[in-house]
């Protein structure tokens, strides 16, 4: 098991965000989410809580820019729950499979709870493509959080922030 500190830049806020080491994981608090990550085995899993029934979105980016972020967005939908990993494209977002990509992400589970939801996944330090993010111990990614109110993945976000921050 290869687990790294995570070290925390500032929000887009300009609001400072607190980390914590707690059972080898790296903790991030803002605005009511909290943000679980480490360093397993060749991936990262992550675990993320927001006040939200709707969906949850959790993304990755070499660049410091919305464009190009994979990321995985979750809700609950028809009893179950259920998740996608996308690309963020422009102004809209697609699914890896319609970009000719292949998924990546694992250990998909996620519960919802009036007013609270949590999303937990993993993803590669190294796609199986060429396309970004490396996720690999010691690189420097952007970080997207993001929720909506809305279970419909189409529906924009209620709140969204962006890091910059070295794994």
């Amino acid at each position: 098991m290869d687990r790294r500190t995570i070290v925390i830049g500032l929000a887009t806020s300009g609001l400072p965000l607190k980390a914590s080491a707690e059972a080898g994981q790296n903790r991030m608090d803002l605005d009511g989410t909290r943000l679980l990550l480490r360093h397993v085995d060749g991936r990262l899993e992550a675990e993320f809580t927001a006040p939200t029934d709707g969906w949850l979105a959790v993304g990755f980016n070499n660049a410091t820019r919305l464009k190009d972020t994979r990321f995985v967005i979750g809700a609950l939908q028809g009893g179950a729950f259920h998740a996608e990993e996308r690309i963020a494209i422009g102004p809209d977002h697609r699914t890896v499979q319609s970009l000719g990509l292949l998924p990546a992400v694992q250990d998909v589970r996620g519960k919802v709870a009036p007013g609270r939801s949590t999303m937990a996944f993993s993803l590669p330090h190294a796609f199986p493509d060429t396309r970004n993010p490396s996720l690999t111990s010691g690189t420097t990614t952007y970080l997207m959080r993001a929720w909506s109110r809305h279970r419909d993945f189409e529906h924009h976000s209620a709140w969204r922030r962006h890091i910059s921050l070295t794994l």
